[in-house]
Protein backbone atom coordinates (compact mmCIF):
# COMPACT_ATOMS: atom_id res chain seq x y z
CA UNK A 1 0.00 0.00 0.00
CA UNK A 2 1.08 3.32 -1.28
CA UNK A 3 0.61 6.63 0.72
CA UNK A 4 -0.16 10.10 -1.01
CA UNK A 5 2.62 12.06 -0.91
CA UNK A 6 1.06 15.54 -1.69
CA UNK A 7 3.25 18.53 0.94
CA UNK A 8 0.85 20.84 2.97
CA UNK A 9 0.86 24.28 1.55
CA UNK A 10 2.70 27.04 3.92
CA UNK A 11 1.37 30.42 2.29
CA UNK A 12 1.30 31.81 5.40
CA UNK A 13 2.55 30.58 8.73
CA UNK A 14 -0.93 30.12 9.89
CA UNK A 15 -1.08 26.17 10.23
CA UNK A 16 3.34 25.81 10.45
CA UNK A 17 2.60 25.07 14.19
CA UNK A 18 0.48 21.98 13.64
CA UNK A 19 3.14 20.93 10.71
CA UNK A 20 5.75 21.60 13.14
CA UNK A 21 4.14 19.48 15.68
CA UNK A 22 3.58 16.62 13.99
CA UNK A 23 7.22 16.55 12.25
CA UNK A 24 8.15 16.10 16.51
CA UNK A 25 5.46 13.48 17.08
CA UNK A 26 3.26 15.74 18.89
CA UNK A 27 -0.13 16.98 17.93
CA UNK A 28 -1.23 20.91 18.54
CA UNK A 29 -4.55 21.95 17.56
CA UNK A 30 -5.39 25.82 18.18
CA UNK A 31 -8.13 27.39 20.32
CA UNK A 32 -9.31 30.77 21.52
CA UNK A 33 -7.26 32.39 23.59
CA UNK A 34 -10.69 33.92 25.61
CA UNK A 35 -13.41 31.06 25.82
CA UNK A 36 -10.99 27.86 24.53
CA UNK A 37 -13.36 26.51 22.11
CA UNK A 38 -11.48 24.46 19.46
CA UNK A 39 -11.09 25.97 16.22
CA UNK A 40 -10.21 23.26 13.50
CA UNK A 41 -9.29 24.43 10.44
CA UNK A 42 -7.92 27.55 11.73
CA UNK A 43 -8.65 30.76 10.19
CA UNK A 44 -7.17 34.23 10.24
CA UNK A 45 -10.24 35.80 12.76
CA UNK A 46 -11.45 33.55 15.81
CA UNK A 47 -15.19 32.57 14.89
CA UNK A 48 -16.46 32.85 18.34
CA UNK A 49 -15.06 35.31 20.27
CA UNK A 50 -14.17 37.80 17.48
CA UNK A 51 -13.03 40.42 19.45
CA UNK A 52 -9.20 40.41 21.38
CA UNK A 53 -9.22 36.95 20.65
CA UNK A 54 -6.31 35.42 18.98
CA UNK A 55 -5.36 31.41 18.50
CA UNK A 56 -3.34 29.34 20.90
CA UNK A 57 -1.83 26.53 19.90
CA UNK A 58 -2.40 23.37 22.54
CA UNK A 59 -1.06 20.22 22.81
CA UNK A 60 -4.07 17.68 22.44
CA UNK A 61 -4.17 13.94 23.55
CA UNK A 62 -2.03 11.75 20.19
CA UNK A 63 -4.75 9.32 20.59
CA UNK A 64 -8.51 9.04 19.68
CA UNK A 65 -11.23 7.48 17.94
CA UNK A 66 -12.05 6.81 14.06
CA UNK A 67 -15.47 8.51 13.27
CA UNK A 68 -15.91 7.36 9.61
CA UNK A 69 -13.43 6.33 6.79
CA UNK A 70 -13.55 5.69 3.52
CA UNK A 71 -11.07 3.17 1.01
CA UNK A 72 -9.37 4.98 -1.86
CA UNK A 73 -8.66 2.42 -4.51
CA UNK A 74 -8.00 4.91 -7.44
CA UNK A 75 -6.18 8.01 -7.33
CA UNK A 76 -7.86 10.94 -7.97
CA UNK A 77 -5.08 13.11 -7.58
CA UNK A 78 -1.48 14.08 -10.04
CA UNK A 79 0.45 11.32 -8.72
CA UNK A 80 3.85 9.45 -10.34
CA UNK A 81 3.82 6.67 -12.30
CA UNK A 82 3.50 4.81 -9.36
CA UNK A 83 0.36 3.81 -8.00
CA UNK A 84 -0.52 4.83 -4.59
CA UNK A 85 -3.96 3.49 -4.09
CA UNK A 86 -5.06 1.66 -2.24
CA UNK A 87 -5.06 3.07 1.31
CA UNK A 88 -7.33 4.42 3.82
CA UNK A 89 -8.82 7.84 5.05
CA UNK A 90 -10.61 8.80 8.12
CA UNK A 91 -12.12 11.07 10.70
CA UNK A 92 -10.36 11.35 13.74
CA UNK A 93 -11.91 12.33 17.18
CA UNK A 94 -9.37 12.58 19.70
CA UNK A 95 -9.89 12.35 23.34
CA UNK A 96 -10.86 14.77 25.33
CA UNK A 97 -10.31 17.63 22.30
CA UNK A 98 -14.62 18.01 21.70
CA UNK A 99 -15.41 19.33 18.25
CA UNK A 100 -12.65 19.04 16.10
CA UNK A 101 -12.25 15.80 13.47
CA UNK A 102 -8.92 15.33 12.16
CA UNK A 103 -8.48 14.01 8.32
CA UNK A 104 -5.96 11.39 8.24
CA UNK A 105 -4.65 8.55 6.78
CA UNK A 106 -4.86 4.57 8.81
CA UNK A 107 -1.99 3.05 8.32
CA UNK A 108 -0.25 -0.27 9.51
CA UNK A 109 -3.60 -2.43 9.83
CA UNK A 110 -1.93 -5.60 9.34
CA UNK A 111 -4.66 -6.76 7.48
CA UNK A 112 -7.28 -5.87 9.66
CA UNK A 113 -10.60 -4.01 8.41
CA UNK A 114 -10.68 -0.54 10.20
CA UNK A 115 -13.97 0.33 11.69
CA UNK A 116 -16.01 3.06 13.18
CA UNK A 117 -15.08 2.83 16.75
CA UNK A 118 -11.65 1.57 16.41
CA UNK A 119 -9.17 3.01 18.69
CA UNK A 120 -5.94 4.75 17.18
CA UNK A 121 -3.02 6.62 18.07
CA UNK A 122 -1.08 9.29 16.08
CA UNK A 123 1.78 7.43 14.04
CA UNK A 124 3.57 10.34 12.34
CA UNK A 125 5.15 9.23 8.98
CA UNK A 126 7.82 11.10 8.04
CA UNK A 127 8.24 12.05 4.34
CA UNK A 128 10.85 14.11 1.78
CA UNK A 129 9.22 17.35 2.11
CA UNK A 130 6.79 16.78 5.61
CA UNK A 131 5.52 14.60 7.67
CA UNK A 132 2.24 12.99 7.54
CA UNK A 133 -0.05 13.30 10.40
CA UNK A 134 -0.98 9.53 10.15
CA UNK A 135 -2.79 6.76 12.69
CA UNK A 136 -2.72 3.58 13.35
CA UNK A 137 -4.43 0.76 15.50
CA UNK A 138 -3.81 1.85 19.16
CA UNK A 139 -3.67 -2.15 20.13
CA UNK A 140 -2.98 -3.49 16.32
Amino acid sequence: MGLPDFPPRFDTDLLRPFWDAVAEGDFRLPSCSICGRWQWYPFETVRCCHQNAGLEWKRVPKTGTVFTFASVERCFLPASTESIAPYVVALVELDDTPGPRIVTLLTNLNNHEPQIGMRVRLSPIPMLTHTLPAFEPENP
